[in-house]
């Protein structure tokens, strides 16, 4: 049986695997159940909890809908690899210069996990969640969106 959770219900709930988390039915970024899960924000591809200036992240959520053509960002069910082209698709520009900071995160990360030692401590939990609207389902360990039926 799958659990389905209301959006009224959100802000009181832990995040559980197969679960079915409910977005709101006012037509903006309010609906957004992940801001209600996870204190990262509602707007844009990377939400980061932290101090970006200090390199202090908490976590980080990406949003991706994989459905561009030209940067196609996957995951692989079966190793759980994710490919992701980045959030910086302007050409003459830096790569790590985002609004957002998605990138430099990024990098940070990968520099923080091959340090000599290690600084595994450093490095936020990073969250990704499939682009979509109305609903979200956690299953495996990554969340999918899920479109929810208005009448």
């Amino acid at each position: 049986m799958t659990i389905r959770v209301p959006f009224n219900s959100l802000s009181a709930v832990d995040l559980v695997v197969g679960a079915i988390y409910e977005g709101g039915t006012s037509g903006n970024a309010s609906d957004d159940p992940m801001a209600r899960l996870l204190p990262c924000g509602n707007q844009g591809g990377f939400r980061i909890r932290g101090q970006r200036s200090t390199h202090s992240y908490r976590m980080a959520l990406l949003y991706t809908s994989g459905a561009d053509p030209d940067w196609p960002d996957a995951l692989d069910p079966e190793t759980g690899l994710f490919t992701y082209f980045g959030d910086n698709k302007q050409s003459g520009s830096q790569l790590h210069d985002t609004r957002r900071g998605g990138n430099e995160l990024l990098r940070f990360s990968f520099d923080a996990i091959h340090a000599n030692p290690p600084a595994r401590h450093q490095v936020p939990a990073l969250l990704r969640v499939p682009q979509g609207d109305a609903g979200l389902r956690a299953r495996r360990g990554v969340s999918r969106r899920r479109r929810a039926r208005r009448g």
